[in-house]
């Protein structure tokens, strides 16, 4: 019975994990016709937004890529999509976009600030993320993809080793537990993911209310990645945990084994998708994560459950 809801739960994350076909591809642009005057604020929450006539009043998306080639007499924001102002448009109002990057071509007459004319560092996996959930695929590589594919494979074995190195003990313990109870450890991990990012554009714009706000938006999310560094740290403990004795290897170049082999297929796969490997290594991470709370941070021996509730054979 357990494998049965194991199986489901693989289905379940393959779905999120794999662009949609053409069914589920960039919904209709809301277009401002080119000799159209527009009263009041335009709002769309994935739309993307085009505008050839006039609006007067403010353009805000969530998801969406806002373009211009008319005026616009209010602000323009899109949290996670991108904003292009083509030449001869006119906007009157301030410009955010916070992932998504603004592109301003020649001829643009911009009056109001202008914030994010490239994307913050650490929101281009916010992007690739929303970008996968919606059937796309991410349309901005500052490297090719090869590169960018082993920089990042390096960046999170050096990293996995750190943070072997400062809790040796506690990474452990969290591939311990998600040994002894897989399926708990997915169901939770996936579910916190969920959670995390439906809250996310709520944050967002919460933070986008305050000046401050767009200052923080980097260190929140580079703390916000810190349990999946730990949880991916702890599956890569927990594979090579499994190993023959013969094998046993130091915590460090355990979690560095265990890591390589984990990335190398998700290299592989960036060549080609880089979105759909980015949501697959977040989805392992996931999985360690929920292994870490359930455990609570690897501290709880939630492997002896076996002996009292009889977990271990198939979760």
């Amino acid at each position: 019975m357990k494998r049965r809801w194991l199986f489901l739960f693989i289905i379940i994350l393959t779905w999120v994990a794999v662009p949609k076909s053409a069914a589920a591809q960039t919904p209709t642009p809301f277009v401002i016709a080119a000799d159209e005057l527009y009263h009041g604020d335009i709002a769309t929450f994935d739309q993307p937004v085009l505008v050839l006539g006039e609006v007067d009043g403010d353009i805000t998306s969530w998801f969406g890529s806002i373009t211009v080639r008319g005026i616009v007499r209010g602000d323009i924001v899109s949290y996670t999509g991108s904003i292009e102002l083509e030449s001869g448009a006119v906007v009157e109002g301030n410009i955010l976009s916070l992932t998504g990057g603004v592109t301003i071509k020649s001829g643009v007459e911009a009056n109001g600030a202008v914030i994010g004319t490239e994307p913050l560092v650490s929101s281009t996996v916010t992007t690739s993320l929303i970008n996968v959930l919606h059937g796309q695929t991410s349309n901005r590589l500052f490297l090719p993809v090869g590169i960018s594919g082993i920089i990042g494979a390096i960046i999170t074995i050096l990293l996995t080793v750190a943070l072997t190195l400062i809790w040796p003990r506690r990474t452990a313990g969290i591939g311990r537990a998600l040994r002894a109870a897989p399926l708990r450890s997915a169901l939770v991990g996936f579910l916190s993911t969920v959670l995390i990012l439906a809250a996310l554009p709520f944050v967002v714009g919460l933070l986008t209310l305050t000046l401050i706000g767009p200052i923080l938006f980097l260190p929140l999310s580079l703390l916000m990645h810190v349990p999946y560094a730990i949880g991916f740290t702890g599956v890569a403990r927990a594979l090579t945990a499994a190993w023959p004795p013969t094998w046993t290897l130091r915590p460090p170049l355990a979690a560095a084994v265990g890591t390589l082999i984990i990335i190398t297929p998700l290299v592989v796969v960036s060549m080609v998708a880089p979105a759909v490997a980015l949501a697959i290594g977040y989805a392992v991470a996931s999985w360690g994560v929920g292994a870490a709370l359930i455990s609570r941070g690897g501290a709880l021996p939630i492997w002896q459950d076996r002996l009292v509730y009889g977990y271990g054979r198939s979760d």
